[in-house]
């Protein structure tokens, strides 16, 4: 009898502990509207570290399933280049809707913490002005000191906004509650904003989406887990055309598959652009802008002058600005072995976990 009791209690505990691990699941689907396109998810911080993707299917839906402990704030990147924060909730089950009040033209529907997200991001999206938005944001802030939503609030509308200055990020940041303080970011961001960097240094590269030479539209996705030498440059530019044939060696120093180049042209006569770039035979995805330098990126850059020439992270970080292209080889080369090193550990890692699993 006793036997028979010990067996019903193990039984039992092994269905509690399936149905856990099932309530741990975390659910995310949508439509983009864009069918067979590829929709990325990765952690916006250490606590998920790891980039999934899912392809849609013919009528443009996807989904994913996530096992997570606790929160988990994420970013979701959909075909068009748009980004999408989201709060994970390990039980919960949420989808991407379109939403005109947001200024990505999405949000996500399910979870307590991404309605009060996405409640406040209408609220900012709307604000006409700078100061008007700088006044609502101080007003979350202090009604919610401790609240994980106030990471990516300071990281869109703050530190990747060139109209708001580090001083007053560092003054915003300072008032938060005690677990905010330690919050990796939050850690990075103090450091970041306590040096005499340039404002514009790890911001977020705006999303974009050209045409290129080659006729192929690309957009922000397209490069990301990538690290991107991105160059503004000309025709017209002495210098520009010099920075252009710079960019052969580079791309022969540089092996790595995780390496890109991006280069903007500014020029408004696209045949000149054209015939430069197919005559010298130069390396990267080349892209026009028309509007030169009104164009969207260069006033948001603050760009004075070409050429100008920045590293991006995978992430999309700004890592280099108006760099010296001797240093930034170097840089770019060892952060491309050191990301390439660690995504095949990433990849063997899975690999070992799904054997295991069979």
């Amino acid at each position: 009898m006793r036997r028979l009791a010990t067996i019903i209690t193990l039984i039992s505990l092994l269905v509690s502990c399936s149905e856990k691990q099932e309530e741990a699941l975390f659910t995310l689907n949508g439509n983009t509207g864009m069918p067979k396109a590829t929709v990325y998810l990765y952690g916006l911080d250490s606590s998920y570290e790891r980039t999934d993707s899912a392809v849609c299917n013919e009528n443009g839906e996807f989904a994913f399933e996530l096992k997570l402990d606790s929160l988990t704030p994420l970013g979701l990147v959909i075909p068009d280049g748009k980004f999408v924060p989201v709060y994970a909730d390990p039980q919960g089950k949420a989808m991407l809707v379109k939403d005109t009040a947001m200024q990505c033209g999405w949000s996500i529907n399910g979870g307590a913490t991404q309605a009060k997200h996405d409640s406040i991001s209408r609220i900012l999206d709307a604000c006409r002005t700078n100061n008007e938005m700088m006044t609502k944001l101080d007003s979350f802030f202090i009604a919610n000191p401790v609240s994980i939503i106030n990471v990516e609030l300071v990281r869109r509308y703050m530190a990747d906004n060139p109209l708001v200055y580090n001083k007053d990020i560092r003054s915003r940041i300072s008032k938060f509650g005690g677990l905010l303080q330690d919050h990796e970011y939050i850690v990075h961001l103090k450091t970041v904003t306590d040096t005499k960097n340039s404002n514009v240094l790890h911001r977020a590269f705006p999303s974009f989406e050209y045409t290129t030479l080659a006729g192929e539209k690309i957009n922000s996705s397209s490069f990301l887990k990538k690290y991107t030498l991105v160059t503004f440059w000309a025709t017209w530019d002495k210098g520009s055309k010099n920075r252009m044939l710079e960019l052969e060696s580079i791309k022969d120093s540089i092996k790595s598959k995780s390496f890109a180049m991006l280069n903007i042209s500014l020029d408004y006569d696209t045949a000149a652009w054209k015939k430069f770039v197919t005559g010298d035979s130069i390396p990267g995805d080349h892209v026009n802008d028309k509007m030169t330098m009104n164009s969207d990126l260069v006033q948001k850059f603050n760009i004075k002058s070409l050429p100008h020439t920045m590293l991006v992270s995978p992430y999309q970080r700004i890592i280099e600005y108006d760099a010296d292209m001797a240093k930034v080889t170097l840089r770019a080369d060892s952060l491309t072995r050191k990301y390439d090193d660690e995504q095949e550990k990433k990849r063997k890692a899975e690999e070992k976990k799904n054997r295991k699993k069979k």
